[in-house]
């Protein structure tokens, strides 16, 4: 690809990926609140929980976000590729045990993320309502790198390129929904402060925290992308070198280190309150770092 090729890319793939960002985030969410929760037990600080009450309120804005975002999507593609979407939902294919994992995190994650509140008095279904949508979630972004990568190809044409990758990719993306959930979450605190004002102690507390939970699956993340490259084949190296993906590539994960500094100085400022901007920043930084992220998955694919 040329230079004004990859630019072009990329340029496309910002909404897509701005839209994939706030799913992702939807899925992570239980993960997080659930963390809240058995924390709040464990360390018997309230906070934790008021925390995975205000993450399971973002979950939920984002997955009906998401659902809105998918039915529009497979509508359009529909109508311009209607064999795909056959193909997709025929029984027996990869997709099967995608489609089964989110309609798995729906029954769970729904009443999880909608009734926190009022399961306060209920919570160890609680709970295990909220280990389930998190494994479900999980499982669903495991399921779905495979079953996108191998799409269309028999089992001897998937070769050991796309068998090395899938590892690395499907961690890294599983990370990824903790970074998404984490991260926006801290954006989503400080636009709800004066609307949930749980006080300026809580607050602190849990912008604090929110960079933290971002930051440590952030720095997994780009360990990941370390790993991408290194059982990549040798003439794919050589192609991501030698052409402007290598740019993409080095400035995701360049990005992805800014973030994670930017998180650091958020979790151990003692007035994160006032650093409310850096938040805003570090959603728009996380929502580039995925576009780079989706630009290289597309051309691994097309290279495999």
């Amino acid at each position: 690809m040329t230079l004004q090729e990859t630019l072009t890319m990329t340029a496309l793939m910002l909404a897509p990926a701005f839209f994939s960002l706030l799913g992702m985030a939807a899925l992570g969410s239980p993960a997080v609140a659930t963390l809240g929760e058995i924390a709040a037990k464990t360390k018997s600080r309230v906070f934790y929980e008021k925390y995975g009450q205000q993450t399971a309120a973002m979950g939920l804005i984002l997955f009906i976000l998401l659902i809105l975002v998918e039915v529009g999507g497979i509508a359009l593609i529909y109508v311009k590729f209607p064999q795909y979407i056959r193909d997709i939902l025929t029984p027996g294919t990869p997709f099967t045990l995608v489609l089964a994992a989110l309609g798995a995190f729906t029954l769970l994650g729904i009443p999880y993320l909608a009734f926190w509140k009022k399961m306060r008095n209920a919570k160890a279904l609680r709970l295990i309502l909220g280990i389930g949508a998190s494994l479900a979630g999980i499982a669903m972004v495991a399921l779905a790198i495979p079953a996108k990568l191998t799409f269309g190809l028999p089992p001897e044409q998937i070769t050991p390129a796309i068998q090395a990758m899938l590892p690395p990719m499907a961690v890294m993306y599983c990370i990824q929904l903790l970074t998404a959930a984490a991260g926006l979450s801290c954006a989503y605190l400080v636009m709800r402060r004066n609307k949930d004002d749980f006080g300026r102690d809580y607050y602190n507390f849990s912008l604090k925290l929110a960079a933290r939970w971002s930051l440590i699956p952030m720095l997994g993340f780009l360990a990941c992308q370390g790993w991408l490259f290194a059982v990549l084949p040798e003439n794919f190296k050589t192609l991501v070198m030698g052409t402007p993906l290598g740019i993409v590539w080095a400035a995701g994960a360049g990005l992805g280190l800014v973030c994670a500094i930017l998180w650091l100085i958020i979790a151990r400022s003692a007035t994160p309150l006032r650093l409310k901007g850096l938040s805003f920043l570090n959603a728009l930084l996380l929502w580039l770092v995925h576009t780079a992220s989706a630009v290289l998955f597309l051309n691994l694919m097309s290279m495999s």
